[in-house]
C-alpha cells in the first residue's frame, strides 16, 4: 500500500510540474507581403450604362433589360465582380514598399519605396480621387494601355492574310493613339484575388474603337518581397486583330512631387542598340537607326541633365529597339538611378520595344505669353459674344488655354496647372515614363515585329518593375546587399554602380 501511495504522489508531482510549465506564445508572423482591399469610388451612371451595354450586345433587348433592373436593386457590395464599384488593392511588403492599384483602367496609383535612409516616399504620379482620373487632361497616369499602345498612322490598318482594311478612331489628330477615345485605360475591370495576386479581366467587343474581333483581356498584378511589381497581360481574340498592351507609370525617384530639378539628376541606362525614327508628328517612319554617336545612346549610364539639351524636340519621346536573345523571355530593358535618394528602378519585359518619355507635354510654367497692348480692345466685342462653355471647349487638353488676371486686367496663355496627389503640380520634365511595348504602328511596317493576334493564339506580355537601393558599394534588394533575390540583373547593377562616386564621374565625363 505504501509503495502505491508513493507512486500516486510521484505521479501527482509530475502533473503539477507539467501544469506549472509556461509556454511562451509564438511571436506573430509578419508576412512578406500583405494584400488589402477597399473601395476607391463608384463609376458615374453614364459610364456604367456604356459598359453594361457593351457587355450585353449579344443579347436581345428584352433579356438585357431585366438583369439591369435586378442589378440596380442589389447592394453594390453584393458581388465581387460588380463593375459599378472601383476597387483599390494595396500591397505592403516587409521591406516597407507599398503599391496601390485600382480597377478603373487597371491603374497603378501609388508606389512608395524607401530611400537609402529608410524613409519611404511615393515615386509614382497620380491623383487622390477617382473623379480626377476621369478628367481629359489625365496623361494616362499608371494606366493599362490597350488594345494597341502608341500611335497607328492615319488610324488605318490592313490585317493580313485577309487583307481587310479597318478604320480606327482618330483621337490624336489624324492618328490613333493608346487604344482610342475609350481604350483599356477608361473601363472598370472585373477583379478577383488568388493569394497575393490580383487578376483583372475585361471584354473588348468587336469593332470597339474600330478594332476587329472580340478580345478577352486579362491583367495580373503581384508584388514580391524583393520590392518587385510583376505584371502579366494576356489576350485572346475571336478573329484576327492587333494587340499591343502596356502600362504607363510616370516616375520620379526623388518623389512624385520632386519636380524637374530632381528629374534632371536621374541617371539612365537603356539596353538598346537602335531606335525607331519618327517624323515631325511623332509617328514612326519604319526606319531604324543605330544609337551610337547620337543623343539617344544610353547604353552606358548617362545623366539626364547632360543629355536633354541635346534633343531638339524638347525631350525624349522615342521607342527603343531592345537588345535581346532570339529565344529570350524576360530581358533587361532599362535602369534608372537617383543618386540623392539612392533609389534604383530596373525594368524587365518580354517585348521587343520600350518607349522612353520625359514628360515633354506636361504643363510648362515658362510657356506664358501675356496679351500685347491694344490687342484686348480689338477682340473685346468678339469675346463677349462667346459663351463660357464654348471657350472651355476650345481650350486645349495640353494646357494652352487663357487665364484672366483680374488684378492686372491682362490675359496670359499657355499654362494651366495639372494638380495631382497632395496638390502636387506636375510640370514639364518633372516625370519620366518607361513603357515596354511592341513597336509603334507595327501593323503598317513589314520590317517591325508581328502585332497580329489570330484566333487560337494567346498574346502574353510579362513585365517587371524592380526597385532597389544604392548603398555605397552596391544595390540592395530585399534587405541583402548585392541584389539578394534579384538574379543576374541585380548582380549586373552592383557591378555598374559599385564606386561610390559613380554618379559624379559620369556627370564630369559628359561636361
Amino acid at each position: 500500500m505504501g509503495d502505491a501511495a508513493e507512486d500516486v504522489k510521484a505521479s501527482g508531482d509530475a502533473e503539477e510540474e507539467k501544469s506549472e510549465e509556461v509556454i511562451d506564445p509564438e511571436p506573430p508572423v509578419i508576412p512578406d507581403v500583405e494584400l488589402l482591399v477597399d473601395g476607391f469610388g463608384f463609376m458615374p451612371e453614364s459610364m456604367q450604362t456604356d459598359q453594361r451595354r457593351q457587355s450585353t450586345t449579344s443579347k436581345t433587348k428584352q433579356h438585357k433589360d431585366k438583369p439591369e433592373e435586378a442589378s440596380d436593386k442589389k447592394s453594390p457590395c453584393a458581388s465581387s465582380t460588380n463593375i459599378d464599384i472601383v476597387r483599390r488593392y494595396t500591397w505592403k511588403t516587409k521591406n516597407r514598399m507599398m503599391v496601390q492599384v485600382i480597377t478603373y483602367g487597371a491603374t497603378i496609383t501609388a508606389i512608395s519605396v524607401p530611400d537609402r535612409k529608410g524613409v519611404p516616399d511615393d515615386v509614382l504620379a497620380g491623383f487622390d480621387t477617382l473623379e480626377e482620373y476621369f478628367q481629359p487632361r489625365n496623361p494616362y497616369f499608371g494606366a493599362t494601355i490597350g488594345r494597341y499602345a502608341n500611335i497607328i498612322r492615319e488610324a488605318t490598318m490592313v490585317v493580313r492574310p485577309s487583307g481587310r482594311m479597318y478604320m480606327l478612331s482618330n483621337n490624336k489628330g489624324h492618328h490613333h493613339y493608346h487604344g482610342g477615345y475609350r481604350g483599356f485605360d477608361k473601363v472598370n475591370w472585373r477583379s478577383y484575388v488568388v493569394g497575393t495576386k490580383v487578376i483583372m479581366s475585361h471584354v473588348s467587343q468587336r469593332f470597339e474603337e474600330g478594332y476587329p474581333g472580340t478580345v478577352m483581356a486579362q491583367v495580373s498584378f503581384e508584388v514580391t518581397c524583393d520590392n518587385t511589381i510583376k505584371m502579366e497581360m494576356k489576350c485572346t481574340t475571336s478573329e484576327p486583330t492587333i494587340i499591343n498592351m502596356s502600362s504607363a507609370p510616370y516616375f520620379n525617384l526623388g518623389g512624385h512631387h520632386a519636380g524637374s530639378g530632381a528629374m534632371f539628376e536621374h541617371i539612365f541606362t537603356i539596353n538598346a542598340d537602335k531606335y525607331t525614327v519618327t517624323d515631325d508628328e511623332g509617328v514612326v517612319t519604319g526606319e531604324k537607326k543605330v544609337v551610337g554617336g547620337t543623343s539617344f545612346d544610353f547604353r552606358v549610364p548617362r545623366m539626364l541633365k547632360v543629355m536633354l539639351p541635346k534633343i531638339p524636340m524638347g525631350g525624349y519621346d522615342i521607342n527603343y529597339c531592345v537588345s535581346r536573345g532570339t529565344e529570350q523571355d524576360l530581358a533587361f530593358q532599362a535602369r534608372v538611378l537617383h543618386p540623392a535618394s539612392g533609389r534604383v528602378l530596373e525594368v524587365y519585359s518580354n517585348q521587343p520595344g520600350m518607349q522612353f518619355y520625359t514628360g515633354n507635354l506636361l504643363p510648362d510654367p515658362d510657356k506664358i505669353v501675356e496679351e500685347l497692348p491694344g490687342a484686348g480692345e480689338q477682340e473685346q466685342h468678339a469675346e463677349e459674344e462667346q459663351d463660357s462653355d464654348v471657350s472651355s471647349e476650345v481650350s486645349s487638353v495640353e494646357g494652352e488655354e487663357a487665364e484672366e488676371e483680374g488684378s492686372k486686367g491682362k490675359v496670359s496663355y499657355g499654362y494651366v496647372p495639372l494638380l495631382g496627389k497632395q496638390g502636387t503640380c506636375y510640370k514639364k520634365h518633372g516625370l519620366f515614363c518607361l513603357m515596354p511595348q511592341n513597336f509603334p504602328d507595327a501593323i503598317n511596317n513589314k520590317n517591325f515585329p508581328n502585332s497580329v493576334l489570330n484566333p487560337g493564339e494567346e498574346y502574353v506580355h510579362r513585365l517587371q518593375y524592380k526597385f532597389g537601393i544604392l548603398l555605397g558599394l552596391g544595390l540592395e534588394f530585399c534587405g541583402q546587399r548585392g541584389g539578394g533575390g534579384g538574379g543576374a540583373g541585380a548582380r549586373r547593377a552592383t557591378r555598374t554602380y559599385s564606386p561610390n562616386q559613380r554618379a559624379d564621374r559620369i556627370h564630369n565625363q559628359h561636361l
